[in-house]
């Protein structure tokens, strides 16, 4: 629908370079495996478009609880996903069960060489 922004956000990173943020897991369709597009900018110039992918016991493990289940399990996995058919290894992050929330934490390192 036009006009309409639905889960986007704009993160702004530390001294660090490091950002932190809270969403949901995300939902998936036909022919592409679970992911979350972002941006990344230097000094507002567009330096890096890519996805980040979740590993598949993981998005097995989430698409198998209550909230999930309904919709049903994602047959993409992210090695049969034609976009990352190139090598996922670099938009899979580190995922731990967060002892806070319950769900989890992912942590991804990308690299902008300024």
């Amino acid at each position: 629908m036009r006009g309409q922004t639905f889960l986007r956000g704009v993160q702004t990173t530390d001294t660090n370079g490091e950002v932190t943020f809270a969403t949901i897991y995300p939902g998936w369709y036909q022919g592409r495996a679970t992911h979350i597009h972002f941006r990344v900018y230097l000094a507002l110039d567009l330096q890096a478009t890519s996805q980040l992918a979740f590993p598949d016991d993981v998005t097995t493990a989430v698409y198998n609880t209550s909230l999930y289940a309904a919709r049903g399990q994602n047959s993409t996995t992210a090695a049969r996903d034609g976009i990352f058919s190139d090598g996922v290894t670099y938009q899979l992050p580190t995922i731990t069960q967060s002892s806070t929330t319950g769900g989890y934490d992912a942590v991804l390192t990308v690299g902008i060489a300024s």
